[in-house]
């Protein structure tokens, strides 16, 4: 499944955030999880992992080979569509790739998919203690006060955490729009008014505060640094693979976050601008990131 053949348009959107991530991660921050990872095929967590780019990303780049790799998330239709997405991915590469009745084999590597919410799973305590726990674009949008402390006790007592792409606090367009002040800034207190399944999620200095609630939690990061993402156009005006849906679909995700009577001034004029420079190439974005990465408390 190609990023244009994704069966929703939230799977074609992770699928066209690969790219911007694969820019983005922070490779000092990934040497020390590679420092980190238990010497043994790893049993690895990933919450929030949607299409399952992550795995595909960690098999390319030689982090994980053989072991088990559980793929949590709420939508359904995110992890059928993983299983297709993970399958096509393989087969370019001539990986081989087995599915399986609850998710898919990729050569010595078990990849199982869990559909579950995360409060829910972490109040039954998990599945068992686990090498590695992933969080790719998910600690922004949680409770992490709440949802830290029972996340990390499903580590193995040698298990490590990366968590990765987590959102701190500035979004930037280019070029400049008089209206950005206003859109950008009512969009990122948003951020901290989100409520999902009846609790708070996230805000938008998630990334910073996150490594206070890892201290505070005992297991402070072994390595931190900036995951920023960076899209714009090349030289002839066109967006590298599909970022261009990526761009749109970050501007529609400001659109319906702010849509309605109290949509701040301007923001019907900013978005017809940014749309218009998204079409010709002309629009940059950047946004503000933090990856973290250390071992299990104690």
């Amino acid at each position: 499944m190609s990023a244009g053949t994704a069966s929703h348009p939230y799977s074609r959107y992770l699928a066209a955030k690969r790219t911007v991530d694969d820019r983005a991660l922070n490779r000092p921050v990934l040497d020390e999880l590679r420092r980190l990872l238990p010497p043994r095929p790893p049993r690895v967590l990933e919450i929030g992992a949607g299409l399952g780019t992550m795995v595909a990303r960690l098999l390319d780049w030689q982090v994980i080979g053989d072991g088990e790799y559980t793929l949590l998330d709420v939508d359904p239709r995110l992890l059928e569509d993983s299983r297709a997405w993970l399958s096509a991915w393989a087969q370019a590469r001539g990986l081989p790739a087995q599915t399986l009745p609850d998710g898919v084999r990729l050569g010595g590597l078990r990849v199982r998919l869990m559909e579950a919410e995360l409060g829910g799973y972490l109040r039954t305590g998990g599945a068992g203690p686990v090498d590695l726990l992933i969080a790719n674009a998910v600690l922004d949008v949680v409770d992490v006060p709440s949802v830290l402390p029972p996340l990390l006790a499903l580590l193995a007592p040698d298990g490590a955490y990366w968590f990765t792409v987590t959102f701190d606090g500035d979004s930037v367009f280019q070029p400049d729009h008089p209206a950005d002040d206003a859109v950008l800034g009512a969009y990122h207190r948003s951020m901290d008014d989100r409520v999902r399944y009846g609790r708070p999620a996230g805000e938008r200095r998630a990334g910073r505060h996150l490594i206070g609630h890892l201290r505070t939690a005992g297991a402070p990061p072994r390595a931190a640094g900036s995951s920023d993402w960076v899209v714009l156009a090349g030289p002839d005006g066109s967006y590298p693979d599909d970022e261009a849906w990526f761009l749109e679909c970050i501007l529609r995700t400001i659109q319906d976050e702010l849509a309605g009577p109290a949509a701040p001034a301007g923001l019907a004029g900013w978005l017809a601008a940014r749309r218009h420079q998204l079409a010709r190439g002309e629009l940059v974005y950047l946004a503000h990131q933090l990856d973290v990465a250390g071992r299990s408390p104690g």
